[in-house]
């Protein structure tokens, strides 16, 4: 084999590495629902998510009811809460891409995010749940506004 041979089958293997978190079993399994719901209320409104079946997910429920700020998040489209404290990163994977719209938490900065665009792929992200609100219904949420986050009794 030629080093030129060598040195392009480096260059697949790396891609295809890069493109792993996307791909694996483990990642498409934090998609899996629990049967768990909660409610996420601004204002008058309230929208339901729908939580996927792991631990980060679970440690959430575990701290509910939270009354917290929404805020935009700079350049991206997410609305961002910032909890008090971390949630478990147990079986976490190492990042996700969000899927649109939907609920997840970004470990580096200890926040809810509530996904309403791409953002792309991001270490520390964990997928949470899938949330029933139209993306611009999420959009329009105004900055500094408190949102509830409490289990759903149905």
């Amino acid at each position: 084999m030629s080093l030129a041979s060598v040195a392009v089958i480096g260059v697949i293997e790396a891609q295809t590495m890069n493109n792993a978190p996307h791909e694996t079993s483990s990642h498409r399994d934090l998609r899996k629902l629990s049967g768990q719901k909660i409610v996420i209320r601004v204002g008058d409104k309230a929208f339901t998510v729908e939580l996927y079946d792991n631990d980060t997910a679970k440690d959430l429920v575990s701290r509910l009811p939270l009354t917290l700020n929404a805020n935009n998040y700079p350049g991206y489209d997410e609305k961002i809460i910032r909890l008090p404290s971390a949630l478990s990163m147990k079986g976490a994977p190492r990042g996700d891409e969000p899927e649109i719209p939907e609920v997840g938490y970004y470990a580096p900065g200890q926040w809810v995010a509530l996904y309403y665009g791409p953002i792309g792929y991001w270490p520390g992200k964990v997928p949470l749940g899938r949330i029933h609100a139209r993306v611009e219904q999420i959009h329009t949420i105004p900055d500094h506004t408190p949102v509830t986050l409490e289990r759903a009794t149905d």
